[in-house]
């Protein structure tokens, strides 16, 4: 076994949870020995650090703890860059064993710092680049990193262009992961718009059904999806189908699980009003109410969906009273997970739903 620091998101508690489901789903043994809002300690056996980075959507880093600086670098060029990344402010600095290091193996290594001041380098900043990180106490190999250009070309380079409203390849990846499913498994999206979370299910290798409610929608999720299919390959399935999510059991038969973002309603330019924001609420309360009844007869699994919870001009939060819903409909739930960026008009709930026992 090893251990490995997973440096965390802007959303901390939402990517502990993701990674524990991760692992979960796929039978990987795993044990946290250290957390904060920084990082994740985790014993593992030896894994694909790349292809794990790649799942995940709440992760910045993944870094090897080592005891010592033999066999550090194996590549072939005498010329590199190397960082030190300081997460704890530790008071042990390496640069000179590393320096010496480098000497001995005859590297010429240049040393690279961020260019936001910042004790640690960034994910863009940290390509390329042989990265040591040093937290709390502990030092580091970095064995994998996000690379936000990929996933912006991704995002980008579809046929069909996100809208505003549409869920990024980020929070897509971190819904179907905070399922549980795996792969081979069957995911449903009831609100898939231009596809992405139907995309990014069959990229982790798990079959994909999306509903598309406008015959826009399902022309633009399957010309993203046969884009997908052609320049990544994936193993896994996907269909979509053309239908009003409200009758969901008619449009799907079981599948394992669910992760969606449903209509929210229009975008807001400025914060709104109390009674903007309740009479929205009042207009979005019976489709949510639908929907979930629909998903209690389609899903044998966990069901992850997201909820508006608005903020208005005088400071207030307004959401939907969901909770009885979910009891009436025999699923068990927790507190859900706040999702936004701190100028955003709209809080994204994220409410992870567990079918109980007792339901057939």
């Amino acid at each position: 076994m090893e251990q490995y620091i997973f440096i965390l998101g802007r959303d901390p508690a939402l990517s502990k949870l993701e990674i524990e489901s991760y692992f979960k789903s796929r039978k990987i043994d795993f044990t946290i020995l250290d957390e904060s809002e920084i990082a994740l300690v985790i014993k593992l056996p030896t894994i694909n650090a790349k292809k794990i980075m790649k799942d995940l959507g709440g992760t910045q880093k993944i870094a090897k703890i080592i005891t010592s600086f033999e066999g550090l670098y194996n590549g072939k060029e005498n010329k590199i860059r190397y960082a030190i990344s300081n997460y704890t402010e530790d008071e042990e600095n390496y640069k000179d064993e590393l320096k010496a290091y480098f000497k001995q193996e005859g590297l010429k290594a240049t040393i690279k710092k961020s260019h936001f001041k910042e004790s640690f380098l960034t994910p863009s900043e940290a390509q390329g680049v042989l990265e040591i990180i040093q937290y709390n106490g502990a030092i580091a190999k970095t064995v994998a990193v996000f690379d936000p250009k990929e996933q912006k070309s991704r995002d980008l380079d579809r046929p069909v262009q996100p809208s505003a409203q549409t869920t990024s390849i980020r929070l897509a990846k971190i819904l179907i992961n905070l399922t549980g499913v795996s792969p081979g498994q069957t995911l449903l999206d009831p609100y898939c718009g231009i596809g992405t979370i139907v995309q990014e299910a069959v990229l982790l290798g798990v079959n994909s059904i999306g509903i598309a409610f406008t015959s826009e929608d399902k022309s633009g999720s399957i010309k993203n999806l046969s884009w997908i299919r052609k320049k990544y390959n994936p193993s896994a399935k996907f269909k979509i189908n053309f239908g009003d999510p409200m009758k969901l059991s008619r449009l799907v038969k079981k599948v394992d699980c669910v992760a969606t973002e449903p209509y929210m309603g229009p975008s807001f330019k400025f914060f709104p009003s109390e009674g903007e924001a309740k009479k929205l609420l009042k207009q979005l309360e019976p489709k949510y109410t639908r929907l979930i009844e629909e998903l209690s007869k389609v899903s044998k699994g966990t069901v992850v969906i997201i909820a508006p919870r608005f903020r208005t001009r005088s400071k207030k939060e307004l959401s939907l009273s969901l909770e009885p819903i979910f009891k009436k409909n025999n699923f068990s739930f927790g507190e859900p997970i706040m999702y936004a960026s701190p100028t955003s008009r709209m809080l994204r709930e994220i409410w992870i739903l567990k079918p109980n026992s007792s339901k057939s």
